[in-house]
């Protein structure tokens, strides 16, 4: 017979429980057992969950899929082959007009037969070949003359020029190609050092790239101002952010850009003290894109659009892991509101009907309201976002100025994630820094269909501002 502890008395006896007993204890370990494996099928539930997501079905980068991820996205299919389509005009080389060298090749004098071969100097036909030629590295002594007044003595120095900073120092062109490697090409400095050597013979140390870079963020203070301007009086600007390491620690790379300009800036902080810091957000009084960050939304002076990629990806998730068949609908709503939206503009629309308009918000509401009742907090999270942002994730629909999803946000954070891939965290406040106002600066001359080198070479010419903005200088 089986005895419980909980039925000792005191002095040792043993006391039998009471059938009534009995049974009500199986009833409550019955009812507890019940909950416990509720709860642990919901925590199985959510783990499985967690584990099909990837950076097709939410907010997850891609480098965190892992080798097994799939490849597969919302682009639908257009029934052209891949490669250049037909009528495309392709690309080949031009020949040059102006050749640096012509070589006459002859035939041989004599013929097979014996008879002489007379060249026909005239007709020929022709082919270029374009090679590069090893750089040549230039060394300039200059040599600051000493003159003395033949009336008052006054001794007058002669003055070196801005570029020669010491006995032995580098002159602007190096220090553009070495900056150009780490901050736009993302090279490590040890390998920029290794190039530097096998191309132009020049022993060069980390430490003149570092330099190199510090003197571009301090020459770039002005232009990025410039570009700061112009986005404050754009329409619409694009906003993330992404994680970057600094001296060990999580900082944040902020993004702000249009189709022509961008800046960067690395912060601590996620949120509204980096915006309020970078100075944009406060001031911008056009319309945001951005995701589902709340720290956006406490500046009111503009209009908030939200990235619909972000909203597909999530829906994606909530339709083929979770079964939920409303966000497969709102799927194929966002979808054909955004074909609607992309032939009006082609056929020269600057909106669409105001019946279609209402047609599509009738249909949006309609789709929320009568969703099952959801069994995941994920799936409540969603239908009540898109009801309280339904202006945000519409605006598309509505300002023909506004676009679908905030790629070009992303588009502009990739390379800065790249460069933390490659080199690793930055060592210092100063390194990460000088990268985010100097790849900034590279972006938008590249967005305005400028060099980046010449852009480098003015930069530290003291003339990056009048690279970019020509018209101001």
């Amino acid at each position: 017979m089986r005895y419980y502890s909980k039925y000792y008395r005191k002095d040792g006896g043993r006391s039998m429980p009471t059938a009534k007993q009995t049974y009500e204890e199986l009833l409550e370990e019955n009812r507890v057992m019940k909950e416990l494996v509720k709860s642990l099928a919901a925590k199985i539930e959510s783990l499985e969950a967690k584990l099909k997501k990837n950076s097709n079905n939410s907010s997850k980068p891609p480098s965190s899929d892992g080798l097994g991820k799939k490849v597969k996205n919302s682009r639908q299919p257009t029934g052209k082959k891949s490669g250049g389509q037909e009528g495309h005009n392709g690309f080949n080389k031009e020949l040059s007009a102006n050749p640096d060298t012509i070589v006459q090749l002859i035939p041989k004098k004599t013929c097979e037969c014996g008879g002489e071969i007379i060249v026909q100097i005239e007709n020929y036909t022709m082919r270029q070949v374009t090679d590069i030629v090893r750089p040549s590295v230039i060394t300039v002594e200059y040599h600051a003359h000493d003159g003395v007044c033949a009336e008052c003595g006054t001794v007058h120095k002669a003055s070196f020029p801005e570029n020669a900073k010491g006995v032995a120092s580098y002159g602007e062109n190096l220090q553009a190609f070495v900056t150009y490697l780490t901050n736009y090409q993302l090279i490590p400095l040890k390998r920029a050092v290794e190039l530097v050597e096998d191309i132009f013979g020049q022993k060069i140390s980390q430490g003149t790239i570092i330099s190199s870079n510090m003197e571009a963020y301090e020459k770039l203070a002005e232009a990025e101002n410039l570009v700061k301007g112009e986005i404050l009086q754009s329409d619409v600007a694009h906003f993330d952010e992404t994680g970057m390491r600094v001296k060990g620690k999580t900082h944040w790379m902020h993004s702000v850009g249009t189709a022509t300009c961008t800046v960067y800036g690395i912060h601590k902080k996620r949120g509204k003290e980096a915006m309020d810091e970078m100075d944009i957000l406060p001031r911008f009084r056009g319309t945001a894109i951005h995701d589902h960050w709340k720290s956006y939304y406490h500046y009111l002076l503009c209009a908030h659009s939200e990235c619909n990629e972000h909203h597909l990806r999530h829906l994606k998730y909530l339709f083929e892991d979770l079964g939920e068949a409303w966000a497969g609908e709102m799927i194929c709503l966002l979808l054909r509101i955004k074909k609607h939206v992309e032939l009006s503009k082609l056929f020269g629309a600057e909106q669409l009907e105001q019946a279609d308009i209402d047609e599509y918000i009738r249909i949006y509401r309609e789709i929320l309201e009568n969703t099952a009742p959801q069994t995941s907090i994920e799936a409540k999270r969603m239908v009540n976002r898109l009801k309280k942002y339904e202006q945000e994730t519409l605006l598309f629909m509505l300002d023909f100025d506004v676009p679908f999803t905030n790629n070009l946000a992303e588009r502009d954070v990739r390379m800065p994630k790249l460069k933390q891939k490659i080199s690793g965290c930055f060592r210092s406040n100063g390194g990460a820094n000088s990268f985010a106002r100097i790849r900034g600066f590279l972006s938008t001359a590249k967005k305005k269909g400028r060099r980046v080198m010449d852009g480098l070479v003015a930069a530290f010419n003291g003339e990056a501002a009048s690279f970019l903005y020509p018209e101001k200088s």
